[in-house]
């Protein structure tokens, strides 16, 4: 159920229109992924790695090969935005968890960590996560360097209205 709620929202993007709204809400909800990505680190005491290589399901044990976003998405309709490859990766780990979370209970919370990702590429924005920042198109750049400890107490940001 997990999985194919995550298929359906990946292929519900308009991806045609990706990079076309930024604003400091797409910022916002980028400085939410880290956060949530901190406190998940926090939470399970695992020693905070790099974002871009934050593999959640595999931290939580899943012992599955890694999950190829062809095999469950429409790549071609994610055009440009699709063959960056640092986007595939975060779309991968989100549908890794939802596989993994469809057999573990317990990972189901963690899907929330990659909302705050999904609403910028719903809300038509555009974000690219690299080994060493974090790009919000038109937007904002986050540096990564000592990423964690930046986010880990920050407040968290509702997003269900935005």
């Amino acid at each position: 159920m997990n999985l194919k709620v995550a298929i359906a929202r990946i292929n519900n993007i308009r991806w045609d229109r990706i990079g076309s709204n930024s604003s400091e809400v797409e910022a916002d909800l980028a400085c939410e992924f880290l956060r949530r990505l901190a406190q998940f680190f926090k939470e399970n005491s695992i020693k905070p790695m790099p974002p871009i290589i934050a593999n959640i399901a595999k931290l939580l044990g899943d012992n599955e090969d890694e999950v190829t976003i062809s095999d469950y998405c429409n790549v071609e309709s994610m055009g440009a935005s699709g063959k960056n490859v640092y986007v595939y990766k975060v779309f991968e780990y989100y549908l890794q968890l939802a596989k993994f979370a469809d057999k573990n209970k317990d990972a189901i919370k963690y899907l929330s960590v990659y909302e705050p990702l999904l609403k910028i590429f719903e809300r038509e924005g555009m974000v690219v996560l690299k080994p060493r920042e974090l790009n919000v198109e038109k937007c904002a750049h986050i540096p990564l360097n000592s990423w964690y400890d930046k986010f880990v107490d920050m407040k968290p940001l509702d997003i269900d209205n935005l």
